[in-house]
């Protein structure tokens, strides 16, 4: 009798003692923290960019693939400029062209589609901590500082929100006979 009673009481003292501890082999719950406010140098708004950009913030998830959104103090004040987890995941809206989106240039663009199946053209390059990738066939240009830990996993989903509220408006295929639709033409 008195043994099931310490198993009983074991059990409820252990778990009590690590309520956070994740389950052999499962995912580790989730985390209550408030992640710390950053600071990230942000684009200047414009006339041109401000309905594109405005249309995309509307169509961002909240939380990004599980992580959790920041608060961002952008310099100057934008308000297109958004973050998520920690490491975090940057999203500038409005930002200047890729400098090695010209005409003649023989840098590869990724396709990235997220669940709604309609591609978004990235220019990638990289950072000592993290991948940037910038779209370069919408309105206005996005770019998406993703921590190098992460590879692209967050790119889908933003995809998705650049898509839904950004029509392209240039092709990125080289075969494209009229010269004036390509991105590397464009203004």
């Amino acid at each position: 009798m008195t043994l099931p009673v310490v198993v009983v009481l074991a059990l409820l003292i252990g778990g009590l003692a690590a309520p956070n501890t994740p389950p052999a082999g499962g995912p580790a719950p989730p985390t209550s923290a408030v992640l710390p406010p950053i600071t990230v140098a942000a684009p200047p708004v414009s006339a041109s960019t401000q309905p594109p950009c405005t249309a995309l913030l509307q169509a961002l998830p909240v939380r990004l693939d599980g992580l959790a959104p920041r608060v961002v103090h952008p310099q100057p004040d934008s308000p297109f400029v958004v973050a998520w987890g920690d490491p975090a995941v940057v999203l500038r809206c409005g930002v200047a062209r890729p400098k090695d989106l010209v005409p003649g240039s023989s840098v590869q663009y990724f396709a990235i589609a997220g669940r709604a199946g309609r591609p978004v053209y990235f220019d990638r390059t990289q950072t000592s901590s993290a991948n940037v990738f910038t779209s370069v066939d919408r309105a206005a240009y996005v770019e998406v500082s993703v921590p190098s830990r992460l590879a692209a996993g967050p790119l889908p989903a933003l995809a998705d929100a650049i898509a839904a509220s950004m029509p392209a408006v240039c092709v990125v295929d080289p075969a494209e006979t009229d010269l004036s639709k390509l991105c590397t033409r464009r203004r």
